[in-house]
């Protein structure tokens, strides 16, 4: 046989096996694809008989929890119900209410705290002599706001914790044009009373008068009576609500806000000490504090004295 004639058979012969495999391939894939499908098809079942297995578990859950809900619910007061609601309704405005004749001083932004914690940590002291001279209102900004501020808008969340978030602690500003009330929500002051008070806010040292302003922080017990206050002493038999642990969790609240000032001081190059008030009853009077709210602490701030003679009264 010519060599053109074998080539030509072996070619012929090539493309009948090609052929032939093509032809197994394209069987062999089609039944595989009939056994995906069946596959697809009998997961799909036994994917929606687990669902429906576990709606109908999670719809025991929910009628069990309910019940229990509605068993917890029945240990509480009427009142008791109706305090903790008004509190989270208060808590959840964007902003804090206010009378139609209150006196709003709206803050500047707080000056920037230009100072790593490392540097504010070494420079941190307690600084008891002020020079008499009045601070920037940005730096007063920058007090307020590093001591209890909004850092996240979300959920108005801020600068220092507190305890089962009761919020619980008000920043009062003492300062030579009358006392003001801090509003974080707003970054705001809320005028309370006239008149230079100062007097009555630094009896320790004469020196102390000279303070450019006083930071009063005021804890009130009427807003640690919360939802989660009554959850954790109806669930853990632990009552945050009287006694010593509400007294140590307020304190601790004032505590972390003390910090955070004498932190922001020490960025600003403040002056800065904290003390308590040994007879607070005129500074109660001057606040308008109601008999639930205690005076906790009191950070004085101002300006270091250049020198001796800034203390002549």
């Amino acid at each position: 046989m010519p060599v053109k004639a074998k080539l030509k058979k072996s070619i012929e012969n090539l493309k009948a096996e090609l052929k032939e495999k093509q032809t197994r391939l394209t069987e062999d894939w089609e039944n595989a694809k009939i056994g995906i499908k069946a596959r697809q098809k009998l997961f799909t079942r036994e994917v929606k008989a687990k669902q429906d297995e576990f709606l109908i578990e999670w719809d025991d859950v929910q009628e069990r929890y309910k019940d229990k809900f509605d068993q917890w619910l029945d240990r509480f007061e009427i009142d008791e119900l109706e305090t903790m609601l008004d509190r989270y309704k208060e808590e959840s405005e964007p902003l804090e209410p206010i009378g139609e004749n209150d006196v709003l001083r709206m803050l500047p932004m707080p000056r920037p705290l230009n100072m790593t914690l490392q540097q504010a940590l070494e420079k941190r002291r307690s600084s008891r002599d002020f020079s008499g001279e009045p601070i920037d209102e940005e730096m007063v900004s920058s007090l307020l706001w590093a001591a209890s501020g909004i850092n996240r808008k979300k959920g108005m969340k801020r600068t220092t914790p507190s305890a089962l978030n009761w919020q619980d602690v008000t920043i009062y500003v003492v300062q030579a044009n009358g006392i003001w009330k801090y509003l974080p929500k707003r970054h705001a002051l809320l005028f309370i009373e006239g008149k230079d008070q100062r007097e009555h806010f630094g009896e320790i040292k004469t020196w102390m008068k000279l303070a450019s302003q006083h930071l009063v922080f005021v804890s009130d017990k009427r807003k640690t009576e919360t939802f989660t206050t009554k959850l954790v002493q109806k669930a853990f038999k632990t009552d945050f609500s009287e006694g010593e642990l509400n007294d140590r969790a307020r304190a601790i609240n004032v505590g972390v806000k003390v910090q955070a000032v004498y932190l922001a001081a020490a960025a600003l190059g403040l002056g800065c000490t904290c003390r308590i008030l040994r007879d607070d009853r005129e500074a109660r009077t001057l606040m308008k504090l109601a008999p639930e709210e205690k005076i906790m602490a009191i950070c004085s701030v101002g300006e270091h004295p250049a020198s001796i003679f800034d203390h002549v009264i």
